[in-house]
């Protein structure tokens, strides 16, 4: 039988090859220690299941596993029993937790390694590879009952009605989303089934969402992060739905970075608006309390593909929340070892005094190998002998403690692994916590002086008050008075004091004593115009049961997700303030 993986004879070599450009496979690297057999990852099973989706290496450690990591950016190759997944992309030699090191201390470790790494291939598939077509049966028709899920969301195993079983294999179905995230244990599923490799097509379940379908301006979506950086995130509502949202639309604070608050592979709930037709998201002012509008089914019949809290990297199965207490290290690890979080922090990079003990170690071995051949040779050179074997022996205890030396160091390395996985899932727990603060201080803005005033409106109408003496010159005060009986509607101050950014209540205020005096209207900077029920030219205006009319003017000019205030007009004409609301919020 035909070997399905290359043994590595060059290091080097495998290195720029994993390097150049115009590679059209992911390709898996598993290395293997001599001197531990109980704990190897089986690159034989590895290679069986991921068939023609990769290239699978087998490198032992020594000399070539050196040569190896030497040739790749820092931080980014194999050791002792260990394998990593490298994209044809390229992107991991940037950044090295796109290569994520799966590490196999014991049996139990190794099982895992391999599901993990069949995983990562998986993960990188973006379209399903066409099946060859050998002179087969016709698939038929079958129907069966999705009954539990392996390999990390590449398999489910579905039950038919004989009783028989089959698998449903993530890379042959579009889109190649993990399966658990578009199916359920007790779903109903209809497909075509190959008899010879019972296996179960349900490509005719796919659904295709459409947008205008799914959400309407204002609504609170679900989008998973797919890529972040300092300024910038593209969420993916949908696969072949994904948006760029610039950093002013993440936070109002331009010191924070977009990584500070958002972690690749994070489910987020996002706003989901429209700015002058184009669809934009923005993380903006949302309440973790809100409904949420549920994200689509893939399949029909399927399960929504997001759900909230559930993350393509997960956090640590205690399911602790920020702040986070020290956990020990080997709970960390295993929640790592799972779907962990690949946050952008720095690789630990193995020591270099671990690489010259294990340099040293070969050259022992070679010094061993020498010193036997002579010994073979000069069997009847009586005290030279002798002599050699002494100094075989004075080598062999002077090998082993070298050995104990290079384990110390390896246990070293772990456990600084051990200890960044850690830092890295409470980074994790930092950003989510630090993005659902935010609403919180909104919300305490607008009950900051609940001692003050015995009501809200007291206090919006003390704010309107100093707003109109302060903006207002005094030879014009009494042209243009506060009207005594302005009206404010229900969800006016609640909208007016959630914005914390610096001096956008000050602004809304300004605007609305404008638009009271009647000064607004005269100023071409408020944009004063009716507000319409959409943006359609020829749409008539916005107008309540009781005959008020509703108008929009401006609050700010061009800033980013500049605020707007709506109003209405009595036919009496009185002025009700409605609502202060971000640019792209055209509701009443």
């Amino acid at each position: 039988m035909e070997q399905a993986f290359a043994v590595v004879e060059s290091g080097r070599d495998l290195a720029l090859r994993l390097m150049a450009a115009g590679r059209t496979k992911p390709a898996a690297v598993i290395s293997w220690h001599p001197g531990q057999q109980n704990n190897r990852i089986d690159v034989e099973y590895v290679a069986r299941e991921v068939g023609d989706l990769a290239e699978v290496f087998l490198l032992e450690n020594g000399p070539e596993s050196y040569a190896f990591g030497d040739s790749l950016p820092a931080g980014a190759g194999v050791f002792g029993n260990a394998a990593r997944v490298y994209a044809e992309d390229l992107r991991w030699m940037k950044d090295v937790h796109r290569s994520r090191l799966r590490m196999a201390r014991d049996r139990q470790a190794a099982t895992r390694a391999a599901e993990d790494i069949i995983d990562d291939v998986l993960s990188l598939i973006t379209v399903a590879p066409p099946k060859t077509a050998p002179v087969r049966a016709e698939p038929r028709r079958v129907q069966g009952t999705v009954k539990a899920f392996a390999s990390a969301g590449s398999r489910a195993i579905v039950e038919l009605g004989d009783g028989s079983c089959c698998t449903i294999q993530r890379e042959h179905v579009v889109p190649p989303v993990r399966l658990d995230w578009m199916l359920d244990i007790g779903q109903p599923v209809e497909g075509d089934l190959n008899d010879e490799d019972k296996t179960l097509d349900i490509n005719g379940l796919k659904t295709s969402p459409r947008l205008a379908a799914l959400y309407r301006p204002g609504d609170l979506v679900l989008a998973l992060a797919e890529q972040v950086c300092a300024n910038s995130a593209k969420l993916t509502l949908y696969p072949g739905s994904s948006w760029t949202v610039e950093r002013a639309r993440i936070s109002s604070n331009p010191l924070d970075g977009v990584d500070s608050l958002v972690t690749e592979g994070e489910v987020v709930v996002a706003r989901f608006l429209h700015d002058n037709g184009a669809v934009v998201l923005s993380l903006l002012d949302v309440d973790d309390d809100a409904d949420v509008v549920p994200a689509p089914a893939l399949l029909t019949g399927g399960t929504p593909w997001l759900r909230p809290g559930r993350h393509l990297t997960e956090q640590s199965a205690s399911g602790r929340t920020f702040p986070a207490e020290a956990a020990g290290i080997a709970g960390t690890r295993d929640a790592v070892e799972q779907d962990g979080a690949a946050v952008a922090a720095p690789a630990p990079k193995p020591s270099a005094a671990l690489l010259t003990t294990q340099l040293q170690l070969e050259a022992e071995r070679r010094k061993v190998a020498t010193l036997q051949e002579l010994v073979a040779a000069a069997s009847q050179a009586g005290a030279e002998l002798v002599g050699l074997q002494r100094a075989q022996d004075a080598l062999r205890l002077e090998l082993k403690a070298e050995q104990q030396i290079a384990e110390g160091a390896r246990a070293g390395l772990e456990d600084s692994a051990a200890r960044l996985a850690r830092v890295q899932d409470e980074l994790l727990q930092l950003r989510a916590y630090k993005r659902r603060t935010q609403p919180a201080l909104k919300r305490s803005l607008v009950t900051a002086s609940d001692g003050l005033f015995a009501t809200t409106d007291e206090r919006l109408r003390h704010d309107v008050y100093l707003a109109w003496a302060k903006n207002v010159p005094a030879s014009d005060k009494v042209r243009q008075a506060l009207p005594p009986e302005w009206k404010a509607g229900p969800e006016f101050a609640a909208s007016l004091y959630g914005f914390t950014e610096p001096g956008v209540v000050a602004k809304a205020l300004k605007a609305a004593v404008e638009v009271l005096t009647g000064a607004a209207e005269r100023n071409p900077a408020r944009d004063v115009h009716a507000l319409r029920a959409n943006q359609g030219g020829e749409t008539a205006q916005l107008v309540r049961a009781d005959g008020a009319r509703c108008f929009r003017a401006a609050v700010e000019q061009k800033v980013a997700s500049a605020r707007r205030l709506h109003f209405w007009k009595l036919p009496d004409g009185t002025v009700e303030l409605s609502r202060v609301v971000v640019h792209d919020d055209f509701k009443p």
